[in-house]
Order: structure tokens, then C-alpha cells, then sequence
């Protein structure tokens, strides 16, 4: 059985650096493809057919997703861009929405997304030891 992924487009803004895409049991949003949620074809077009939501296998999905993103700190050093654990965000460019409705089960009514301007991203991707590396030490208890 084929799995899809959900891309929000209505909650994919101009300003936000990655895709939005639904949690699993349309729970709220995420940007981490690894934490949406996994829909069966018959839900995907059911969710999609009339919002702004555009549903894509998950492995198209997997293929465009990158690295946890950081971003650099005032210090030089390397900050996490979003709290938690690792994330696997599919960029909002339209290199990527250009796949994602290439590959696209179904592109919902009024899904016209709006990529982020290349001059406004300032997400960092590098490899995990990388990023250890340059995140800043925790603050050590007087």
C-alpha cells in the first residue's frame, strides 16, 4: 500500500523556510517529513480534494527532505533553527514544489504555493558532527 504525505500549502507562507505538512491523524503541522503523518491514497484525496493541500508519495517527499537546519549566530558559531531533536524539512523553494506536484497524487483546489525569495533563506545544513561542533557549549551551573 502506497503512503502519502500531506503538504499544507495554506499554512506554507511566503516567509517560512520550509513545508508545512500535516501530523499524523490531522493532528496539527509539522515541518519534519519524518513526524507527518502517513495517509493511505483514499485519505489523501479525501483530505486534499477541497482545501489547499497538495498530497505526495512519501518517498517523494523523503528525497527532497534536508538535514536538521541551522543558522549562524552573532558569535559565528551555529544555532539550531527549530527546538527538538533532528528535523528532515523539505525547503520551501519552488525547485521543491515544482516535484512535489510532479509527483503529486493530487493537488487540492486552490493550491498555488508561495516559495520563500532564495535572498530570505538563511538555513544552514551540514552534517551532524559538523553541527555539534559549531553549536555553542552548554552553560555550565555555578
Amino acid at each position: 500500500m502506497n503512503e502519502y504525505l500531506i503538504a499544507h500549502v495554506g499554512h506554507t507562507q511566503r516567509l517560512d523556510e520550509h513545508i508545512c505538512w500535516w501530523r499524523p491523524k490531522s493532528l496539527g503541522y509539522t515541518i519534519c517529513v519524518d513526524k507527518a503523518g502517513r495517509y493511505s491514497a483514499q485519505e489523501a484525496i479525501s483530505i486534499c480534494a477541497e482545501t489547499t493541500c497538495i498530497a505526495v508519495p512519501v518517498e517523494a517527499a523523503k528525497g527532497l527532505a534536508r538535514t536538521t537546519p541551522y543558522y549562524r549566530l552573532p558569535n559565528g558559531t551555529l544555532g539550531k533553527l527549530y527546538d527538538g531533536g533532528p528535523h528532515s524539512p523539505v525547503e520551501n523553494r519552488p525547485k521543491e514544489w515544482a516535484a512535489i506536484k510532479e509527483h503529486a497524487l493530487l493537488i487540492g483546489k486552490y493550491a498555488k504555493p508561495t516559495p520563500m525569495a532564495a535572498s530570505k533563506q538563511r538555513a544552514i545544513y551540514v552534517d551532524a558532527s559538523m553541527a555539534a561542533q559549531a553549536e555553542p557549549a552548554p552553560k555550565e551551573a555555578p
